[in-house]
This record gives C-alpha cells, sequence and structure tokens, in this order.
C-alpha cells in the first residue's frame, strides 16, 4: 500500500555534534519513521574503503555512493508513510545532489552547530571512534559558513542544550 510521501530531515553537523544520537531521538517522536545514517552505508565498503583523512576522488566516489545508497533507502521507506531522518555532514554544494536523489518529497535541512570546543570535546568522550580535530576545526568552519538560514537550514547551537531540548527545537522548528 502505498502513502503520501512525508517529510526527509537532512541532519547535518561536524563529528560530535551530536547528529546520530539526535537522528535516533528524534526518529522515537515521530508516529512512524527511520533513522538513516550515511555512515551505515559508508561502512559496507570492506576492501578498498577510502578514509576521509586525506579527501581526495575515491573518497569522494565513496560518498557519492553513500549518500545515493542512503538517499534510495530512504525513499523506499519514505514512500511507505514514513518521516525520515537521515545524518550525514552535508555540506552546501552537495544539496542539490541531495534534491534530485529525493525529488518529490519535502526536505528539511537541520544544523546541529555546538561550539567548536564542545564539539572537539564530545568527539573525544566518543567510546568507538575519533576524529582528527584539525578536520573537525576545518568541517565547523565550512558548515556555519556555509549552510546558513539564508539557505534553508534550521540552525541549531546545541553546545548546551539536552537531547530532549534539540529534538523540541527541531520539532518545533519544522512545525
Amino acid at each position: 500500500m502505498s502513502h503520501k510521501p512525508p517529510s526527509i530531515i537532512l541532519l547535518t553537523g561536524t563529528p560530535g555534534a551530536g547528529k546520530t544520537t539526535i537522528a535516533e531521538a528524534l526518529s522515537r517522536t515521530f508516529a512512524q519513521s527511520a533513522h538513516v545514517p550515511v555512515d551505515f552505508f559508508r561502512k559496507l565498503i570492506k576492501s578498498g574503503y577510502a578514509s576521509p583523512h586525506n579527501w581526495n576522488e575515491e573518497i569522494e566516489r565513496q560518498y557519492r555512493l553513500a549518500r545515493k545508497s542512503a538517499a534510495q533507502t530512504a525513499r523506499n521507506i519514505g514512500q511507505e508513510g514514513f518521516t525520515v531522518i537521515i545524518d550525514d555532514i552535508v555540506r552546501q554544494h552537495w544539496v542539490e545532489e541531495w534534491r534530485n536523489y529525493l525529488e518529490g518529497f519535502t526536505l528539511h535541512y537541520v544544523l546541529l552547530l555546538p561550539s567548536l570546543v564542545i564539539a572537539k570535546q564530545r568527539n573525544r568522550a566518543r567510546d568507538i571512534w575519533t576524529v582528527n580535530e584539525e578536520i573537525i576545526a576545518s568541517l565547523h568552519e565550512l558548515l556555519a559558513n556555509e549552510n546558513t538560514k539564508e539557505h534553508g537550514w534550521l540552525v541549531i547551537d546545541n553546545s548546551y542544550l539536552t537531547i530532549e531540548e534539540t529534538v523540541d527545537a527541531i520539532r518545533k522548528a519544522l512545525s
């Protein structure tokens, strides 16, 4: 049975911004929803995986493949009536690619932008892996300058917000 496609929320931020945590919590606030992390698709590559620490054409190709795979999954889930939250590091110049992949859906763009100090602290506190702090600093500056309200982004400084407060801010702004 096909349903009218609901919204898809594209949630971004630097490593340590809380994308995955917030996407999981946000997804639980909808009657029917799914969290689609782009990193899941990146990690499917077991041989030939390109690390993003030294950006090159191969890394770009693998990220494009992951975004395309995540978008197709989001389309399939969304077409069945589920709200979808995609979490990824999204630069402004990739937005058109996402729009093309998700044509026909209403897209919402949310940037979690804690202070650089907080993002680095959260990154260091991770249990499984951390990201180089120079990369976090570079992405923080890029996202803050590119993914702006003027470009249609909901920008949330979640430096000192709880998970629930951040989710509430997103839900309120998107309602």
